[in-house]
């Protein structure tokens, strides 16, 4: 009885390794660089920009107006916005909540919008808030043709600002 134990141990080893054998060489051409696969070296020459950091400051907060404003400069592989955006409630601030860039429009959307800030509490002011930020945008492989700036103040995204180089 041990010698057919052992037969049959045999012969699942010779077949995991056969096994292990074949499906090295079945993924072979996967796991290569063979035909249509090779990788070459580029510096970027020929590629879309794409969003490589992004940056957000609150710099002012002061009880104001709806006010909706932003201004987009370029800084050599930055893009840098500067805008005012409105709170419903001294509780409110101010946040990135996207940055994304489209190659086939060749436009950068930045899109910021208000969130309740992380110790506002339950007592909040109930006067609207200005909230003045900066937004720096580091893109790789050069500057996008259009910026959009949109603001979301609770009710759904509002286009700002446009800019084109």
């Amino acid at each position: 009885m041990q010698v057919a134990d052992s037969r049959s141990g045999m012969k699942r080893r010779r077949f995991l390794q056969c096994g292990g054998f074949a499906g090295a060489a079945a993924v072979a051409g996967c796991l290569g660089t063979g035909p249509g696969n090779e990788e070459s070296p580029t510096d970027g020459a020929g590629e879309a920009p794409g969003v490589t950091e992004t940056a957000f400051s609150v710099t002012k907060r002061t009880a104001g107006t709806q006010a909706n404003t932003a201004t987009v400069s370029f800084d050599g592989a930055r893009v840098v916005v500067e805008g005012t955006i409105w709170g419903a409630n001294g509780c409110k601030t101010a946040e990135l909540t996207d940055a994304v860039y489209d190659a086939d429009a060749d436009e950068l959307t930045v899109a910021v919008g208000t969130t309740d800030m992380p110790d506002a509490g339950d007592m909040c002011t109930q006067a609207v808030m200005e909230i003045n930020y900066r937004a720096v945008v580091t893109l790789a492989n050069g500057r996008p043709g259009t910026v959009v700036v949109t603001h979301d103040s609770g009710d759904g995204p509002t286009d700002v600002a446009t800019a084109t180089r």
